[in-house]
């Protein structure tokens, strides 16, 4: 309980008072390195995909966040269902993130 108050006026004090709520889904081999096919996050306003995949790894993979970011977990990144680049890619609430391993095959 002291733990939550004492986060709650952390964010606060940032100015980040409100929270967005973000829905991650993992398709493919990208479910296998999260354990789950989807992941609802809460994340404060001006967060950026980097601070999603950062507190996703949080909840499911401790090894995710630096893997992505290193470009060692290759994933096509969806920010509703749009294709994006950059981990500095802005988010909205409502946003769903989805990510998705290329597969290949023959």
């Amino acid at each position: 309980m002291l733990r939550f108050k004492r986060v709650v006026r952390i964010i606060v004090a940032r100015g980040e008072d409100h929270l967005m709520r973000i829905t991650v889904i993992t398709l493919g081999r990208a479910s296998d390195y999260t354990g789950r096919s989807m992941v609802e996050l809460e994340l404060p306003e001006g967060a950026m995909l980097r601070d999603a995949i950062r507190v996703l790894s949080e909840k499911t993979n401790p090894l995710l966040y630096e893997r992505y970011i290193d470009g060692h977990y290759i994933f096509v990144t969806l920010v509703n269902d749009k294709p994006v680049l950059s981990p500095d890619t802005p988010l909205k609430d409502g946003d769903r993130i989805t990510l998705v391993t290329p597969e290949m095959g023959g």
